[in-house]
């Protein structure tokens, strides 16, 4: 049953964060960030978005503002500090992921199942240990496998991400820190310790993290997860006390602590000629979708017209097919990257909504492999906020794990998946309540594109 109103922002204690996984398979023959989900909304500190995890954007919605013919760029200056995190908290239900016990070989380079845990907000995987009859005096963990997290220094990191193996009691407990690493270093070894002190004891052995993912392009690393194999406790007598410590039945014996997160995140406020400006950035992990909302707030005491670009650079470097998306009434764009051939992958379809704008400027490549197109389409909007009033501009960016350059013969091909999820944002964006989740009733009311 549809619901009879939006779910709108609300208040939330969980952190803000600027990378935020997709929760759709590749099926182009490429990387993924993670087991599942093949791209990342990865967020730059002026709110564009930096690559999106097959190099489908290098700057996505690049934000100027320009009055009587002077530009004024958004700022590419945002603290960590400065982000507000806005609900509906995100959970399994809305296609985050905690744990996946995969035997992909992207993320650990051996033999047979292992553990995966996805970037997210304390999630863990734990088992419980009987240690009550172990043999002394050694009782011994080993486990394999790669640690997280990546890089917590830059100005737009949680400042406190970690990945740790622990010791808890039965209620939650945390009674030893075996390993951890976080932005301040490394402490204990990975792949090994004692568990002597808990002769006698049954405690929980837990594997946790809170870390974001990483760009693609930061570090050379493909996401920022923790990969856990071969997990061992054993006493003096060799007796084995873990319960499928290999994963080969997957997560028989393990239990996994859901995670959540706010992906509904914004930005400190920006005065560009004289207008207020903040970002909000908004995706459910599951959907195709992502939504940059921008609003404009007037604190003088007379209008101001304005100019409002969106720049995109795309990564197919002008080898994009780019065309007005079928069945969004002039409202869509729709690319997909014409450089693939064979057996050799580009990137993979993209597309935009951006509703009612005064300009679109784009340049398609006309032959496939030819590159004779522009990498930058533009949208711009003309506004005037009155004194004291604000005006708010709709941007829908969509993703998918599909490259249709690798089975086109011509331009002609589409790319389908993204020209029914535009058009169905372009045409029903105001009566569908999904488009809707995690905006402000003050957003919907100054609404100007949509």
């Amino acid at each position: 049953m549809a619901p009879p109103a939006p779910e709108l922002a609300t208040a939330t204690s969980l952190p803000a964060g600027m990378r935020f996984l997709q929760t759709v398979a590749a099926t182009d023959g490429d990387n993924s960030i993670a087991p599942g989900q093949a791209n990342i909304w990865d967020l730059s500190r002026g709110f564009s978005i930096i690559d999106g995890g097959n190099d489908q954007f290098d700057g996505a919605l690049q934000l100027s503002v320009a009055v009587e013919g002077a530009r004024v760029d958004f700022p590419s200056d945002q603290t960590y500090a400065e982000l507000t995190a806005l609900g509906p908290e995100m959970g399994p239900t809305d296609g985050l992921k905690s744990v996946t016990f995969t035997d992909d070989t992207a993320f650990l380079n051996g033999s047979g199942r292992y553990a995966y845990l996805h970037p997210g907000l304390t999630v863990r995987l734990q088992q419980t240990l009987n240690l009550t009859g172990a043999v002394g005096p050694a009782i011994s963990l080993t486990w394999n496998g790669t640690r997280a997290p990546g890089n917590t220094v830059d100005p737009m990191s949680d400042p406190d991400q970690y990945g740790q193996v622990v010791v808890r009691d039965t209620a939650g407990a945390l009674l030893a820190t075996l390993f951890k690493a976080d932005g301040s270093g490394v402490a204990g070894a990975w792949g090994s310790a004692s568990l002597a002190a808990f002769a006698g004891q049954t405690v929980v052995l837990s594997f946790e993290q809170r870390v974001w993912a990483n760009s693609p392009n930061e570090d050379n690393q493909i996401g920022a997860g923790t990969a856990i194999d071969n997990v061992s406790v054993k006493d003096s007598a060799n007796t084995e006390f873990v319960v499928n410590g290999d994963f080969e039945a997957q997560g028989t014996g393990w239990t996994v602590l859901a995670s959540k997160a706010a992906q509904n995140v914004r930005t400190g406020t920006r005065t560009l000629h004289g207008l207020e400006v903040q970002r909000t950035f908004y995706t459910q992990p599951n959907l195709l979708w992502a939504r940059m909302t921008d609003v404009f707030h007037n604190p003088t005491a007379a209008p101001i017209v304005a100019e409002v670009s969106y720049e995109t650079n795309l990564g197919s470097d002008g080898f994009g097919i780019i065309y007005p998306t079928p069945g969004a009434t002039g409202k869509a764009l729709s690319a997909w990257d014409g450089s693939s051939s064979g057996s050799r992958s580009g990137d993979r379809d993209v597309g935009f909504a951006f509703g009612a704008a005064d300009l679109v400027d784009y340049k398609s490549a006309t032959v496939l492999g030819v590159r004779d197109g522009s990498d930058d389409p533009l949208f711009k909007f003309n506004i005037t906020v009155p004194a004291g009033g604000t005006v708010t501009l709709m941007n829908f960016v969509v993703m998918t794990g599909t490259d249709t350059g690798l089975t086109a013969t011509d331009i002609n091909a589409r790319a389908s998946e993204v020209d029914t999820q535009l058009a169905d944002i372009a045409s029903n964006f105001r009566t569908n309540f999904a488009y809707q989740r995690g905006l402000t009733q003050a957003q919907l009311d100054t609404l100007k594109n949509f």
